[in-house]
């Protein structure tokens, strides 16, 4: 059970959701390891991909709605939690849909137009200066510069990690090569040649 930052069990939830199965606490934990593995194997049954994590969110919303004070009454408690595990499922499947529409739609975006010749001429520049770094400092700038963002910063800590240096250390290092970047391809446009 995840707390709504998803770091880990809530204490409170967690008692309550033990305190709900049984109150022998050896018993309620056996209880709760038995409903999970049926609820892993009803998310499995659906063809779900990740059956696990589906069955954790349902022991964990039914572990908040008892840390929140709610009173279930049921004389059978994994017919709650398939309740809560339908609503998930239902959950999981507009999501996927919405998703599949999402992708669907960029397919169908026109083709983007050619480059211009001054967006060409760019490129170039940045290629000529790119090289003119040499291997390891530009193979730095790609890396860190790559991906999107929640995907850009664990590049960017895997980068750091990989270097043997801090992120701070490693983003003052890429504004330096930015800098020297910019410089280079401001002079190519200009005729200069680069940097």
């Amino acid at each position: 059970m995840t707390d709504s930052g998803g770091k880990g069990p809530t204490a409170e939830a967690l008692d309550s959701l033990l305190a709900f199965l049984d109150p022998d606490r050896r018993r309620a934990a056996e209880e709760h390891e038995r409903i999970r593995r049926r609820l892993v194997n009803l998310f499995r049954w659906r063809g779900c991909a990740d059956p696990e994590s589906l069955a954790d969110e349902t022991m964990d919303r039914v572990g908040r709605r008892l840390g929140e004070g709610v009173e279930i009454h049921a004389s059978d408690p994994y017919r709650y939690f398939t309740g809560v595990a339908h609503r998930v499922f239902h959950e999981l499947l507009r999501r996927e849909a919405r998703d599949r529409r999402t992708l669907e739609g960029v397919r169908r975006e026109p083709p983007r137009e050619a480059p211009t010749a001054e967006q060409e001429r760019r490129l170039a520049c940045l290629d000529q200066c790119l090289e003119g770094l040499g291997d390891e400092s530009k193979g730095l700038v790609l890396r860190f510069y790559q991906g999107e963002k929640g995907e850009r910063i664990a590049g960017r800590k895997r980068l750091a990690a990989d270097l043997g240096i801090t992120t701070n250390a490693l983003r003052i290092r890429a504004y330096r090569f930015r800098a020297r970047l910019e410089s280079c391809v401001r002079g190519c446009l200009s005729g200069g040649g680069s940097k």
